[in-house]
């Protein structure tokens, strides 16, 4: 404990009243493990009786007399269980407050961990929104939590789907704490008697408990200058509201005391050149993580300070940038990357200056560094399972059509790869580069060969000419499959219907995206940028608020910023962000993520439909090169600062592949 801070709490200042306390508190302590000892050991050995007694005597025992003895435990272990809920109830209201730093979220997730692995065929929906770090008493805000939580995971058990979410508000000189469930809820009539002691409005019979867990967490607030409140909807569920202080939230430590007192996340994007369409959404949603992240207390109670630079995908730009970013300004943490020169730049820099790298643009894939960690999809989770839906739905020929440098070389590879492992067929490759206008000699050879399906893997600005040409020749009939379209920007917003009617793409998370973590994500984000600043949220926003959290909670578990301590957290399997797109996890064996995609076809209106979604997909691509090349098991995590800085590559580079 903090002694000064709590003796101080408690208006005690001499020596002598210090001890006093101290020994009274130590006598407290002492008189209620007593008797919780000698309360619960009766009831125990008498569950345990009982237990022996239907176990030797099963067969010869009535029916009724096997319920008897059945009721006989149920009873011991209700009473054992209200000792326990005395014994916390009554140290609720007199232990000395303590003050450590506390992660409310990964608190709330081991409290429900904990109370969920003791009924493990019960299935409850967690729902975590982001919640401020605080400063306080960890057992009892434990106790308080694990009370709340135990309420709702009760009451949520007739539910076919039962979910509870947990949520934070910060006003004005208080912040709130606030679980909502979708059980069978109360009538408000009632509302005044359910923070009383063994108080409950529901039958005993049909719900265990023992009416004085809702007490405790009303005792608790109070101690901490608080006051818990609850609404409740008849059949459809309640919301508890813990209110504290705003003093509880974690401030930011000392500059004097903790030298820098921000964490500098550099950011190197094409914000003005030609492939700035690209960056747009992007750019804000830094900053809109970076204020969300500050507003939560920062990292590690720093504040969170983003250094933008444009490249204007000019590689002397990115390197200068990358050389002031790393050297100059020594930031924790490089970010960004737009097309894949500046990508390769900004690694190479890393490498040179040990710094932690970002990539947060979409991926080629196969990128092998100690430093760099690619945030984004690839190939393999973007291409395959959307292949194998269109060559079982259109036919067997596909045709690739793909900007001609490292990003649509590499990614056009991979179609051509795995189009025959799926049972299709490559019938063309083409590769277009940046100044090419009249497509329309490339789609009579598409028409000539018959192809049943065209992969895009376009990029470039004059690309789009291509979409109008290909829908004015009147071949919105074939699929048009792309890791582009939606997925990094957006024609079918820009273009009038039908132009891209029938266009596929496989994403992590697009605008439309109808599940309630995308839809609480694009209504927070639209509340501050309307379609006027982005027009379109992209893949890349997901990508970016993702990597914005995955660092924080690398650095938390880390408990430190250092580069090294970083990676070590993110190898380690335990950095997931449970984001916009679902959950996503970072791997430690290649560096890049898992993460569950949606397959979207664009209609005639221009409405992005959702067909269906995968299971968490994993590459395994670069762990094999690495065995392969250099017999090294377990990839980039098993090399270590060995790792070669390469980009494996299917130019180069085969390997034994097995559909998921």
């Amino acid at each position: 404990m903090n002694g000064q801070d709590n003796w101080l709490e408690q208006g005690v200042h001499s020596e002598e009243e210090r001890k006093a306390l101290a020994q009274a508190y130590e006598d407290l302590n002492s008189f209620i493990y007593t008797v919780s000892h000698e309360l619960k050991t009766p009831a125990r050995e008498i569950r345990l009786y009982a237990e022996f007694i239907e176990e030797d005597n099963r067969e010869n025992l009535l029916p009724q007399s096997i319920k008897d003895i059945r009721s006989i435990r149920r009873t011991c272990d209700s009473m054992t269980m209200m000792v326990q809920r005395l014994m916390e109830y009554s140290k609720a209201g007199f232990k000395i407050i303590e003050r450590q730093p506390i992660s409310v979220v990964l608190l709330v997730r081991q409290c429900f961990d904990e109370i969920m692995r003791s009924i493990p065929k019960r299935k409850v929906e967690l729902i975590v929104d982001e919640l401020p770090e605080i400063t306080g008493d960890l057992f009892l805000i434990k106790l308080m939590i694990t009370n709340i939580l135990s309420n709702s995971i009760k009451f949520t058990r007739e539910k076919a789907s039962a979910r509870i979410r947990v949520t934070a508000a910060l006003l004005e000189d208080v912040v709130e704490f606030r679980f909502r469930d979708n059980g069978i809820g109360f009538d408000m009539a009632y509302v005044g008697r359910i923070f009383e002691a063994f108080q409950r409005l529901q039958d005993e019979g049909n719900y265990e408990g023992s009416g004085i867990g809702l007490a405790t967490v009303q005792r608790i607030t109070e101690r901490l200058g608080g006051r818990a409140s609850i609404i409740g909807w008849p059949g459809k569920g309640c919301e508890v509201t813990v209110s504290l202080p705003a003093a509880i939230l974690k401030k930011a430590p000392d500059p004097l005391e903790s030298g820098r007192d921000v964490i500098k996340i550099g950011i190197i994007g094409d914000f003005t050149g030609m492939c700035c369409e690209l960056e747009r959404g992007k750019q804000v949603t830094y900053k809109f993580a970076a204020d969300e992240i500050n507003w939560l207390g920062g990292i590690l109670g720093k504040k969170v300070e983003l250094l933008f630079r444009d490249d204007r995908s000019i590689s002397e730009l990115t390197r200068a940038a990358a050389k002031e970013l790393t050297e100059d300004e020594r930031v924790d943490v490089l970010m960004g990357s737009t097309l894949s020169p500046s990508r390769e730049v900004m690694r190479h820099c890393a490498d040179q200056t040990k710094t932690l790298f970002f990539d947060t643009q979409q991926t080629e894939g196969g990128v092998s560094s100690h430093y760099t960690f690619c945030l984004s999809s690839m190939p393999e989770q973007q291409m395959t399972q959307m292949l194998a839906y269109l060559i079982r739905k259109y036919g067997r020929k596909c045709y690739v059509v793909a900007a001609d440098y490292n990003y649509g070389i590499l990614s056009a590879e991979w179609v051509k790869y795995l189009v025959p492992q799926l049972g299709g067929e490559i019938v063309g490759t083409e590769y277009l580069d940046d100044q090419i206008a009249d497509f329309n000699p490339l789609i009579s050879r598409i028409i000539q060969v018959e192809a049943d399906i065209l992969f895009s893997i376009l990029v470039f600005p004059n690309h789009d000419a291509f979409y109008l040409q290909w829908h004015e020749r009147g071949l919105n009939h074939i699929p048009n499959a792309s890791t582009m379209v939606a997925a990094e920007f957006y024609p079918h917003v820009r273009f009038p219907a039908p132009v891209m009617e029938n266009a596929y793409v496989m994403a992590s998370f697009i605008e439309e995206l109808d599940t309630p973590s995308a839809k609480r994500f694009v209504n927070k984000f639209r509340k501050i940028y309307d379609q006027d600043a982005v027009p379109y949220m992209s893949m890349d926003t997901e990508t970016v608020y993702t990597a914005m959290y995955a660092y924080k909670r690398a650095v938390e578990i880390a408990g430190t910023a250092s580069t090294e301590g970083v990676i070590a957290a993110l190898e380690s399997g335990a950095v997931f962000v449970d984001g916009p797109g679902g959950r996503v996890t970072v791997r430690g064996e290649d560096h890049h993520t898992v993460r569950s995609l949606h397959c979207f076809r664009i209609g005639a209106d221009h409405k992005a439909e959702d067909l269906f979604s995968t299971s968490p997909i994993r590459s395994n691509y670069v762990e094999t090169m690495i065995e392969q090349t250099l017999g090294v098991k377990g990839g980039i995590k098993a090399m270590g600062s060995n790792t070669p800085s390469i980009q494996y590559n299917m130019l180069l580079n085969k390997f034994r592949w097995e559909p998921s």
